[in-house]
């Protein structure tokens, strides 16, 4: 006789998802700059790679940070497979750009969906060193390996560093993927071990630069009065007082949702100003009347028990593995469970923010987000 457990179901109400951390652009204008005379010289065998002629290897973090280290632990993985040396690589950060595949961090996918990639872009930038150092030496390839940060040729001990490479490595044809060798778990230098996430001394000193930090020229500042409820609209307001606050320039109205509300814009009325403090000062002397609506007919207990009695409803069946109603029947002891979560708002601690500059036709913007392509499509709609 067995044990059998049923759980009956989980009640998530209302999560409320809002904006990640740490800093993504989601479009760049045109023009010269320091970074194009330097990628003259960067030698990229894939979008995700670089190796300057120093030797500093140059690893793009595509997917954002939020607390859960993505941004060292991908580069980790190229770096693992291009053998290179932790002290030699610099992690910069992705602007929006669907060349890096999917940006949108969320459902704990960054590594499975970038595992694999990460890997054959350091197993081939790798594998395309060790053949730019056979043929400056005119040996076989299969003479040299790469071994932290430089390439080794076995037989006669001589060697070179992976920037004196670079550039005879960027004439080397990229290899096929069934070309490449990948490490073993047994040889792995990074994947799997503790390293310091590439952030945590900034993070720690106050250097981060987060969604908040963003900064343009001539640029105002928002403060915004949101509605009572969410879905109330606006009846009218009075905005004499805040225009007197020193450093507030206007007012602004924004539209309200219609429902579903998912992810838009919740609406209220914008104070801008030349300052943050001026922005919420203004906001303080600001009287609004909110034309009321059902949410705040809303009872917590009603909706929780409305919750319950919907999950106990018979519901489709997906997937039935053996007998369940049998393995009830003949156990000696039955445990059965419900449970349930509360409402709960899944946001930052830090204050999401955004900072845009719209001229001849073209925007940018730099924002705390988990999704820069999606920032994109929204503002271009």
């Amino acid at each position: 006789m067995g044990r059998a457990i049923r759980i009956s179901h989980w009640l998530f109400p209302n999560t409320i998802f809002s904006s990640g951390s740490l800093m993504l652009r989601a479009w760049e204008s045109s023009g010269g700059s320091s970074r194009e005379t330097r990628e003259e010289k960067l030698w990229s065998p894939s979008v995700y790679l670089g190796i300057e002629p120093s030797g500093k290897v140059i690893i793009i973090a595509h997917r954002s940070e939020m607390g859960t280290g993505i941004r060292t632990a991908l580069p980790m993985v190229v770096a693992d497979e291009l053998d290179a040396d932790w002290r030699l690589v610099r992690v910069e950060q992705a602007m929006g750009d669907v060349k890096y595949g999917s940006q949108d961090t969320d459902g704990s996918r960054s590594i499975s969906d970038f595992y694999e990639i990460m890997r054959q872009a350091g197993a081939a930038a790798r594998l395309m060193l060790e053949r730019a150092a056979a043929a400056e030496w005119d040996v076989p390839p299969e003479e040299c390996q790469a071994r932290r940060h430089r390439v080794v040729h076995l037989p006669g001990h001589r060697s070179l560093g992976y920037g004196e490479l670079s550039k005879p490595a960027s004439g080397q044809p990229v290899p096929k993927t069934e070309e490449l060798r990948f490490k073993t778990p047994e040889t792995f230098r990074y994947i799997g071990k503790g390293v310091p996430i590439v952030d945590i001394a900034d993070i720690c000193t106050g250097k981060a630069e987060y969604g908040i930090d963003a900064h343009m020229t001539g640029m105002v500042f928002a403060s915004i009065e949101r509605p009572s409820t969410l879905g109330a609209e606006l009846k009218g307001y009075d905005d004499k007082e805040t225009l007197r606050v020193k450093g507030v320039q206007r007012t602004v109205v924004l539209d309200s949702p219609e429902p579903p509300y998912a992810f838009k814009a919740l609406g209220g009325i914008a104070v801008i100003a030349d300052s943050t403090r001026a922005a919420m000062e203004g906001r303080k002397k600001l009287t609004v009347d909110w034309k009321r609506n059902n949410d705040q007919r809303f009872d917590s207990d009603a909706y929780r028990e409305s919750l319950f009695q919907t999950a106990r409803k018979p519901q489709k069946i997906v997937r039935n593995i053996g007998d369940v109603e049998a393995a009830f029947a003949t156990a000696e002891n039955i445990h059965e469970a419900e449970y349930y979560v509360p409402l709960l708002a899944h946001a930052p601690m830090e204050p999401p923010a955004a900072v845009a500059d719209y001229k001849n036709g073209k925007v940018v913007i730099r924002a705390a987000t988990q999704n820069p392509q999606g920032v994109q499509d929204a503002v271009a709609t």
